[in-house]
């Protein structure tokens, strides 16, 4: 099953995008994120391929999961970085998506949007047609982890396609001043709960780093 079909998201509009603009001695977004070094042996560099629905239950939860795993749509004045890792063909993976806003107060903004939706998208399906049809149910679980930035929020996600269980996963999301987290930790079995905080942990540690 491609690994689109196990994420989802585009967005509302950013109501903010105003203020102060990021210092130019910030260092690039992109040391911020994870690399294999910081991950469990056997992880190498992977590709996520992205298929698209051809309709959801809820556009808005839809909608605002992929805008999370995969940056659509982007928005001027954010910078963007991502990396996503495999442990082989059948997983698991690790998807990291980091965004600096302009402000601290712009980022917040966008948090709260964010957790608004995903709040009314306790579950809903997704219609997939061509090659291989089927519908994707999703429920959305919040769940207790260590905070790893100002604001931080955890959720258990699981798919089902045509009824089966599909997938989990772990989905991140972090504020550190004017940068915001994504980190999604996927499998066809739950990673346990002390591997998934390591991640998360190490996550948020790079992140602080680069955190305008």
């Amino acid at each position: 099953m491609p690994l689109g079909r196990l994420l989802l998201v585009a967005s509302m509009t950013l109501a903010l995008l105003t203020g102060t603009a990021q210092a130019s001695t910030l260092p690039p977004l992109s040391r911020g994120l994870l690399t294999t070094a910081d991950l469990p042996k056997g992880y190498y560099a992977w590709t996520a391929e992205y298929q698209a629905y051809s309709a959801s239950s809820n556009p808005a939860c839809s909608k605002t999961m992929d805008e999370l795993e995969f940056s659509t749509p982007r928005f001027r004045g954010v910078e963007y970085a991502r990396a996503v890792f495999a442990k082989g063909d059948l997983g698991p993976w690790v998807l990291e998506n980091l965004r600096r806003y302009p402000n601290e107060a712009t980022a917040d903004h966008d948090f709260t949007r964010i957790l608004n939706v995903l709040s009314g998208c306790s579950s809903f399906s997704q219609t997939y047609t061509g090659r291989d049809p089927a519908v994707i149910t999703v429920t959305l679980t919040p769940i207790r982890m260590t905070k790893v930035g100002s604001r931080s929020k955890a959720i258990w996600v699981t798919a089902k396609s045509n009824g089966t269980w599909t997938y989990g996963e772990i989905l991140i999301l972090a504020r550190v001043r004017g940068t915001f987290m994504i980190l999604s930790q996927l499998g066809f079995k739950k990673p346990s709960s002390n591997a998934a905080q390591a991640i998360a942990d190490r996550a948020g540690a790079k992140m602080r780093k680069v955190a305008g």
